[in-house]
């Protein structure tokens, strides 16, 4: 019974055998038998599970990982990772920083010094500091006054010696040795000679006042007004002399207005009493008369005054095109 089921399962394990393999087969069913009925014995039984387990350590001897091989899906799951965190670093490296405004820390607050009081002046620094303010007020004075056009000699005289000057002066003579030879010639004149000398000056008079009234309407009114009033101070208050401070004559000028007692001296000077008296003297004169009379006489001369300042007002604003100093109505 036991050949029968071993033949049945041999048969179904090997069902395509051929016939000239049977010597095999005989070997192959005696094994099997043989190892069958030895297995049913405990002992053979546990040497033959000891052997297979001694076989089987060799095998396994070597070292092995644990790790899994990793698959094709594994690797496009772990490439696609890589991808997704290089594109968010990238984006976040390209996004502006938020400026942070810093707030301005206050600025300390600066220690005043108390300035130190100037020490005054010498004497000598101030006289130089006055002297320089002179300087610059003279000076814009003088700017301020024109100046008129060179004169020709209008003179019998100084056409002569002018004329005599020129032709010594080569010689090296001076001024003074020249006047004191020449000036006993002059006075020896025959009377052609004195009338060609005179002829010269009134030439040169009339060209002197030509070029004169040429050049004062080359400026304006008020230029000339302005120009008198700094020639004026020139004379007074710098003590100048020349022709730097006579006054420009302009028959474009507004007369000045005469005060009560102007008035009176100029009404006592056209009735002829005062005739051959020095102007000095019989203006001392006239002022002693003035103030003796009563408030009802200087009446007379106040009314004039006051008319006379009223045309000079109207006459300056329409000349000068501006109201005069002390007009009532320049300050109202």
């Amino acid at each position: 019974m036991l050949a029968r089921g071993l033949l049945c399962r041999l048969a179904a394990d090997v069902p395509k055998t051929s016939t000239h393999d049977l010597s095999q087969l005989s070997r192959l069913i005696h094994r099997a038998v043989i190892t069958h009925n030895a297995t049913s014995i405990r002992f053979v039984r546990a040497v033959s599970h000891a052997n297979k387990l001694s076989l089987a350590i060799p095998r396994r001897s070597y070292a092995t990982t644990n790790k899994k091989p990793a698959t094709t899906t594994t690797r496009a799951k772990t490439t696609v990772k890589k991808a997704a965190a290089a594109k968010g670093a990238a984006e976040k490296k390209a996004a502006p920083k938020k400026k942070t405004t810093a707030k301005k820390k206050a600025a300390p607050k600066r220690r005043v010094r108390a300035k130190a009081s100037k020490k005054p002046l010498s004497e000598q620094a101030l006289e130089k500091a006055a002297a320089k303010k002179t300087r610059i007020r003279l000076n814009e004075l003088k700017k301020k006054a024109l100046t008129e056009p060179k004169k020709r000699p209008y003179t019998a005289w100084s056409v002569y010696m002018t004329e005599i000057s020129r032709s010594a002066a080569k010689d090296g003579r001076s001024a003074s040795k020249i006047t004191a030879e020449f000036g006993p010639k002059y006075q020896n004149f025959t009377p052609a000679e004195r009338e060609h000398y005179n002829h010269l000056a009134n030439q040169n008079r009339a060209a002197n006042e030509a070029e004169y009234n040429a050049w004062v309407l080359k400026h304006t009114p008020l230029e000339i007004h302005e120009a008198n009033a700094a020639r004026l101070l020139l004379k007074r208050k710098f003590k100048l002399t020349g022709n730097k401070v006579v006054r420009i004559k302009d028959d474009r000028q507004v007369k000045a207005a005469m005060g009560p007692l102007f008035q009176f001296m100029d009404e006592r000077r056209k009735s002829g009493d005062y005739k051959g008296i020095p102007i000095v003297e019989a203006a001392k004169l006239m002022t002693s008369e003035f103030k003796a009379l009563s408030a009802g006489e200087r009446k007379k001369y106040e009314d004039m005054a006051a008319a006379d300042l009223t045309r000079y007002y109207r006459e300056f604003e329409s000349v000068f095109g501006r109201k005069a100093k002390g007009d009532a109505a320049a300050s109202a």
